[in-house]
């Protein structure tokens, strides 16, 4: 029974998530010749053809096979790998996060963890991505996870796209029930800097709507409040919109949104990569549960 070194897997599933060999090396610190040279041992030891054409990124269904398991196996080899690194580890693992990814899914990894009984410690940060992403850069995160509005930051973990949606309250006020009303729309929405606010105005203001910002708050519970009084409307994630809510669809005559790109980026500083890594890899399996398009590194 023949063994495949779990390098070249990782390397076969950054070469699909990221379209090409070149990106994929960039990625993973390797040339471009040496991914091919990857390739090539990695479908030598399987014995198929992985990709329709030499080079490329189209899978062959052989290659769809293996793609499947390949992501399972490097989920066990980082799960185990956090398991025994964890042990090893001492300090806070240092997590920056956007207010409602936080609401929505800690809650579900803190208890996971407790389960487990992992030996590990947090300090959590919730603020808008810019400010995360500068503050991994300056060294003050292990773990980040921020969105970016036409592609993945540079060095990130793993990306998907997260759709956006109308939101107003679950009993329709004359406000959310007629967005095609001449009167103004009343927005409301986190601070500036939050991407949902960005993609939110500028569909508006590309179609030429009229709105006001009559309510604006830095956390989701702030913003389910006032929607779910008839205050406003707002646009979030589509998967993180609380129940209390309802998702304005078909959106009739509101603006089409562009979707988010979501990341989960690791700290460069090397004692505490291993574990970052292994937390990240975990973390990203609660985070792409449904998500068919999401792309691992």
């Amino acid at each position: 029974m023949r063994s495949i070194p779990t390098d070249l897997l990782r390397a076969f599933v950054t070469i699909i998530d990221l379209r090409g060999y070149t990106r994929a090396g960039e990625q993973l610190g390797r040339t471009q010749p040496a991914i091919s040279l990857q390739m090539k041992r990695l479908q030598e030891l399987l014995g198929v053809s992985l990709f329709a054409k030499e080079g490329g990124a189209q899978l062959t269904e052989q290659g769809e096979l293996v793609a499947g398991y390949a992501r399972q196996i490097l989920a066990l080899n980082d799960e185990m790998m956090l398991k025994l690194s964890s042990r090893e580890s001492t300090g806070k693992l240092r997590l920056g996060i956007p207010n409602d990814y936080a609401d929505h899914f800690l809650p579900k990894l803190m208890a996971s963890f407790a389960r487990d009984g992992a030996d590990i410690t947090f300090d959590v940060v919730c603020d808008i991505s810019h400010n995360l992403l500068e503050g991994l850069r300056k060294g003050q995160y292990d773990i980040v996870v921020a969105m970016t509005p036409d592609g993945p930051s540079e060095g990130a973990f793993m990306t998907w796209k997260e759709p956006l949606a109308w939101v107003g309250a679950a009993e329709k006020s004359n406000q959310t029930a007629d967005p095609d009303a001449k009167n103004q729309l009343r927005i409301v929405c986190y601070p500036e800097g939050c991407l949902y606010r960005r993609n939110m105005l500028t569909a508006l203001q590309r179609d030429g709507r009229n709105f006001e910002i009559v309510y604006t708050s830095p956390s989701l519970s702030g913003l389910e409040a006032a929607v779910g009084a008839g205050f406003g409307m707002t646009v979030l994630a589509r998967r993180i919109i609380p129940s209390a809510l309802h998702i304005i669809e078909p959106a009739g005559h509101l603006p089409r949104l562009a979707d988010v790109v979501v990341g989960i980026y690791v700290g460069p500083d090397r004692k505490r990569s291993a574990v970052a890594r292994s937390f990240a890899a975990r973390f990203a399996d609660m985070f792409v549960a449904g998500q068919g398009n999401a792309k691992v590194s």
